[in-house]
């Protein structure tokens, strides 16, 4: 799925050299991802379709201390799905979005403009998509720039865009006959899959498998590589480009990354 363009690169002013008719060109350092937010552990709203098991991987990883983070909300288009149940279980409030035709027709359920103030009302920090087959308005992608993420099972730019998402990536992967294939993280724009990458992670396709098996390692490489993505960002590890690519600086390092 699919916010809006990457940081744009800055730099600074020319320092002159010390040494008599000498000068040297500084490079400046990258832009950051802001991790401006309240005190405390960043507030995320987890957006789903289904049972939600991204989430609980992103749940478990804030719980032990891998990301600094908490679950704020949980927003889903299917208010009787396995994420949704989960988040009432554990006293995490739910929206939902888009409304469906009934509730429009009841004049009920959240515009775009009244889902960003829900998640400003709840103090979101930061937004991930964790099978989430809807795509997100313009709104929430300009109020959360460079600030979502989205988990797609495939690596991207291939096997990407409208209509792919769940076992039809998977069997596309299968019978095209690639040999490898694994999780990307990207942030989010307004369209299908294409925002930039931050992170992705390589499993092998073997000449046996099935679509069921290629999930299978898959999801498992999901489980793993979006908690790390989403803790860079909240620590304000990520760096973009001067062309707005992201990376991640390592822990610990101010030049060193993934």
């Amino acid at each position: 799925m699919s916010c809006a363009s990457a940081a744009r690169a800055w730099s600074r002013p020319r320092l002159a050299s010390k040494r008599a008719g000498a000068s040297k060109r500084r490079r400046a350092p990258a832009p950051r991802a802001a991790a401006t937010r309240d005190a405390g552990p960043a507030r995320v709203a987890v957006f789903v379709s289904g049972g939600g098991s991204n989430m609980r991987a992103l749940h478990a990883a804030m719980l032990d201390g891998r990301v600094d983070a908490e679950v704020a909300v949980v927003v889903s288009n299917a208010p009787d799905c396995g994420g949704v149940t989960w988040a009432r279980e554990n006293g995490v409030p739910t929206l939902t979005y888009p409304p469906s035709k009934a509730e429009r027709e009841r004049n009920e359920g959240l515009d775009p403009a009244e889902l960003v103030a829900a998640l400003e009302g709840a103090r979101v920090s930061h937004v991930c998509l964790a099978g989430y087959l809807r795509l997100i308005p313009p709104e929430l992608c300009r109020r959360y720039e460079n600030k979502m993420l989205n988990v797609h099972p495939a690596l991207l730019p291939a096997f990407g865009g409208k209509g792919m998402h769940g076992q039809a990536v998977h069997a596309a992967v299968v019978a095209s006959g690639a040999r490898f294939t694994g999780p990307t993280i990207h942030f989010v724009n307004e369209r299908f899959d294409d925002g930039k990458i931050l992170a992705q992670r390589v499993v092998p396709v073997l000449p046996t498998d099935t679509p069921q098996d290629v999930a299978a390692r898959v999801l498992a490489e999901e489980h793993r590589v979006f908690p790390h993505a989403l803790a860079a960002l909240v620590e304000g590890r990520v760096e973009f480009r001067e062309d707005g690519v992201p990376r991640i600086v390592k822990p610990g390092t101010t030049n060193e990354y993934e």
